[in-house]
């Protein structure tokens, strides 16, 4: 397929009004503007940018192979996701209180605070691992359907993603993540829509295959309902929406508002999925969801897919080189300066660290082009800080114990990687070994605690 000049006009108009988003972002921007948006985003900002930053280029990749693969149980990932907004409402309250007084900006602040430097340091460290794995993983999964379905070749979208990311990210930093989304959401949500449009009205007998329930599974649908509840915990970014929003309302009603929201455009992946996993059978699971476009969406139409593509490259992409960059500056040089580190300082280290990871995820990508082991790999890492992050709000939990869960977590999915058992249900009981660790450690440093 080779894009017309429409179609090519359309991506590089919308990657146009991204960039301005990010040099407007610029005006008036303060240091706390640029590293958590002032702390006063309001409700529609808050619901599009917690949207926009969950479906991404790898987002769509996986859950369309998972469609493609299992069938309509798949969209229990979303319905997870959904309930997993709701349940974290409550902590994210609580979590609120402290964070404008402690001026948190990462979700490691909060371990710092509650088990201190050495469990906090583990826990950025950890979630450097993950985050890094998910930028590659946009990367390559995000250039990879543009290159598919545009024509392009694949370095040309790697470069193309990248280089956009990069100006408006380095321009406006989390202002302009934030304003970005808001865009990129609207245009993913329209366009869903029209996709979910399009097929219900030229393809009736589809219609009726796709309401049908009766071939799910019920360990896998279970399976994905408790992934989708899970992954809000260990999720940075989302700490970030809550550190950044204007009050507690915004919070809540947010959280909700998105959790509808998932589902309607989850709703829409699905239907992308099915597609393939009906019309285009014997294809490889990763490129369901360009199969699936092409047979959904006319050729005269194929740039505004194209537009989509891109939108949930960038969506996901800014805000994971944005919780990087953050992360560096504020969990590692931040704590272990001997000077005091102002805002300004953050502010301009975390610029720097901006164009050095965006510089890394490209480079990795370009070398490196398969995603199934990185996914498997993150997730059973990034599930490690769940027990001990879960555990923070109810008990009073020692900071030898947290430790202890995050270190076996860490080791049991090396080992998985290593003896090549890393596959996607031992790599999710990651959060099992975490919680028995948890435990254990718990109990033993209690019981010295009240021997001495």
């Amino acid at each position: 397929m080779k894009l017309s000049f429409w179609n090519l006009m359309m991506l590089i108009g919308y990657a146009v009004v991204c960039i301005i988003i990010g040099l407007v972002s610029t005006k008036g921007n303060k240091d706390e503007d640029y590293l958590i948006a002032g702390r006063k985003i309001g409700l529609f900002g808050f619901v599009s940018t917690v949207v926009a930053s969950y479906i991404g280029g790898a987002a769509i990749v996986a859950y369309s192979a998972y469609v493609y693969k299992f069938g309509i149980s798949a969209i229990a990932v979303f319905v997870g996701t959904a309930a997993g907004f709701l349940i974290f409402i409550p902590y994210a309250l609580k979590l609120r209180k402290f964070s404008t007084k402690k001026q948190f900006l990462t979700l490691s602040d909060w371990f710092y605070f509650k088990y201190g430097k050495k469990t906090g340091v583990a826990s950025a460290l950890i979630l450097f691992v993950v985050y890094f794995g998910m930028l590659l993983n946009q990367f390559i999964a995000g250039s990879s359907i543009l290159s598919h379905i545009s024509g392009w070749s694949y370095e040309t979208a790697l470069i193309a993603s990248a280089s956009v990311i990069t100006i408006y990210l380095f321009a406006g930093g989390f202002k302009s993540v934030v304003k970005t989304d808001v865009f990129q959401y609207i245009i993913m949500f329209i366009l869903f829509v029209l996709l979910a449009y399009v097929l219900i009205k030229g393809n009736h007998n589809f219609s009726k295959e796709i309401i049908d329930f009766s071939d799910m599974n019920f360990s896998m649908t279970i399976a994905f309902i408790f992934f989708g509840i899970l992954i809000i915990f260990q999720s940075a970014e989302y700490w970030q929406r809550v550190y950044a929003a204007k009050n507690d309302k915004v919070v809540k009603t947010g959280f909700i508002t998105s959790a509808v929201l998932v589902l309607i455009t989850g709703f829409a992946i699905t239907i992308v999925g099915l597609s393939a996993h009906y019309l285009v059978p014997g294809i490889a699971p990763r490129d369901a969801f360009a199969e699936g476009l092409k047979v959904l969406v006319p050729q005269k139409f194929i740039g505004a897919g194209l537009v989509l593509l891109f939108a949930a490259i960038m969506s996901s992409a800014d805000t994971i080189i944005f919780v990087l960059a953050s992360s560096i500056a504020k969990d590692y040089i931040a704590h272990f300066s001997k000077k005091e580190v102002t805002q300004h300082n953050l502010k301009m280290q975390t610029k720097i660290f901006i164009v050095l990871f965006s510089f890394l995820g490209f480079l990795l990508a370009f070398y490196f082009r398969s995603i199934i082991n990185v996914i498997l790999f993150i997730t059973g890492v990034g599930f490690t800080i769940i027990p001990a992050a879960i555990a923070s709000f109810h008990f009073k939990i020692s900071y030898q114990a947290a430790l202890a869960s995050f270190i076996s977590g860490v080791a049991y999915v090396g080992a998985l990687l290593i003896s090549g058992n890393l596959i996607p249900e031992l790599s999710i009981a990651s959060i099992l070994v975490a919680t028995l660790f948890l435990i254990v450690f718990q109990l033993i440093y209690r019981k010295k605690a009240i021997v001495s």
